[in-house]
């Protein structure tokens, strides 16, 4: 992502994504979830970026999304940094990146792991601020396997559609054709 036209394509994509993500798949839920489709596109990008890219291409999709869509300012910044920050560090790492599937193969425990880090952080806010009586109602685990499983399912499903378009288009600009 070293040209600017990539940096261009980065924040149109994630504000139309966000936008699709609020207008269709609030109708189209499977086992009661949405995608997070911003979320999808950052982990599909991040397998494309150097560490320092995915620092700041994180921290403004997070910030964005608080933004437009959040109660606590700054959560969701650091939440994709981090999440954007472990994959670009995997696939440096591994030397991956510039395989088609790599997004598919990395995406799913980084997924869960944020599912996991956003559900607990988010409902531990509630507690504090009063809005809600207990950290969950039914139990983690319980809370897990009908919320956090099944987003992150749809999530990574989400990659395995999106990765093909968004790395062949990276591609086609890279190579100039």
């Amino acid at each position: 992502m070293k040209n600017k036209k990539h940096v261009i394509f980065y924040v149109i994509s994630s504000i139309l994504l966000a936008m699709i993500q609020e207008a269709f798949f609030n109708d189209l839920r499977i086992f009661g979830v949405k995608p997070n489709l911003t979320l999808v596109f950052l982990c599909v990008m991040a397998t494309r970026m150097d560490c320092i890219e995915a620092v700041i291409c994180g921290v403004s999709t997070g910030l964005f999304i608080d933004i437009v869509y959040g109660r606590y300012i700054g959560l969701y910044g650091l939440l994709y940094l981090y999440i954007a920050l472990c994959i670009a560090f995997l696939t440096q790492q591994i030397y991956y990146s510039e395989k088609l599937w790599w997004p598919i193969a990395v995406a799913p425990v980084p997924l869960v792991v944020y599912g996991v880090i956003e559900s607990f952080i988010v409902r531990l806010m509630a507690v504090y601020a009063g809005e809600a009586q207990m950290l969950f109602t039914n139990g983690f685990w319980t809370h897990t396997v009908e919320r956090i499983l099944p987003v992150a399912f749809y999530n990574c499903l989400c990659v395995a559609i999106l990765c093909v378009p968004v790395i062949k288009f990276l591609d086609w600009k890279k190579g100039g054709y």
